[in-house]
């Protein structure tokens, strides 16, 4: 069977109205003839095309490979660097906030409210596995209340979320 080239599925040779077997100087000609009179989207795939088809390399791989081989997006450098920048994006949004999750707090720690600033209390003990009243076993700090003096137990992510360690 004969190596055939893949379809003009885009249509570049068509819409500069050219062969494919087309000279560097018909390709010119053509394009200039063809953009005098396009405007909107015409005018772009016109673009499109001419920016392609002038370049040897380009031109080429387009021949050889049709559309899917002028997609940099198929490639596997480019996906993993599209990946490696979605999680570096990603970590600067989200990370403050993940690793804040991720502190901790030792016995005699003060602990202030982010928002206002005024004390909350006082971590007494940690556990990493408290059964609270309603019957969940959760991560938690035993805090005895600034104004107060009683001591309650809160979820851990409460305390992370919402206190800062002073």
């Amino acid at each position: 069977m004969a190596n055939r080239k893949p379809l003009d599925l885009k249509g570049h040779y068509r819409t500069l109205k050219v062969s494919s077997d087309a000279s560097p100087d018909e390709i010119r000609l053509s394009y200039a003839m063809a953009k005098q009179n396009a405007s909107g989207s015409l005018l772009k795939r016109i673009e499109e095309a001419f920016e392609t088809l002038r370049d040897q390399d380009r031109r080429s791989v387009y021949d050889r490979e049709g559309l899917e081989g002028s997609d940099i997006l198929r490639k596997p450098a480019t996906l993993a660097a599209a990946l490696g920048l979605l999680l570096v994006t990603f970590a600067a949004i989200y990370g403050p906030g993940i690793l804040r999750g991720m502190k901790s707090y030792r016995e005699g720690q003060s602990v202030v409210e982010t928002r206002t600033g005024r004390e909350f209390g006082t971590v007494v003990r940690y556990e990493a596995s408290h059964r609270f009243p309603q019957g969940s076993t959760l991560p938690a700090y035993l805090v005895r209340m600034a104004g107060t003096g009683e001591e309650r137990w809160f979820p851990a992510y409460d305390v992370q979320a919402s206190l800062d360690g002073r």
